[in-house]
Formats: C-alpha cells, structure tokens, sequence
C-alpha cells in the first residue's frame, strides 16, 4: 500500500496556489490520519491543503519534503483542518 500525500499553499491569490510538499507515504497509521486531515490553516489565513492518493503502479514521484515536520505535527492534533497557532511548537509558554 502506497500513498502519495501532496500539500498545496493556497496562497494570497488564486495564481499563487502551487505544490509546495510531496512524499511517498506507505504506514497505514499515518495513512489513516491523513484521509481524515484536509489541511493545515496559516494565521494569514492561507491554507497548506493536504490531498493524499493511492499511488498508481510503478508511478515514480518527485518528493519535496518542504513540509514535513509541519505535517507530522499537524497529524498528531485531532480534527480535519488543524491550526497553526494550535501546535504544541507555536505555542508561547509562559
């Protein structure tokens, strides 16, 4: 079973939205977690949209790993959209 979990910024404006992320995702945990998660608001109120496929059958994929420590902790909060202020590393401690 392979994934191919693709992010795109949605931009200021419709001609900025670009990929900016691409891996290969093959652990059925995380598999599971990203089907439910849709994205990741920015508090610009920009969007990284998460969009995850079945890969097709020797598909070879350009990973761009840009995104991948947001993303992970962005998959551990619940929800389907999940807020940048809201991860634990954004959060201010007194």
């Amino acid at each position: 079973m392979r994934y191919i979990l693709e992010g795109t910024w949605s931009g200021y404006t419709s001609r900025q939205s670009r990929v900016v992320h691409r891996e290969v995702i093959t652990s059925p945990k995380r598999i599971e977690r990203l089907k439910a998660m849709h994205g990741i608001q920015y508090t610009d109120g920009t969007m990284l949209y998460t969009d995850l496929r079945e890969a097709k059958p020797r598909e070879r994929v350009e990973e761009i790993k840009s995104y991948s420590s947001l993303i992970r902790e962005a998959e551990a909060m619940p929800g389907d959209v999940v807020r940048v202020a809201d991860l634990p590393s954004t959060r201010k401690t007194a």
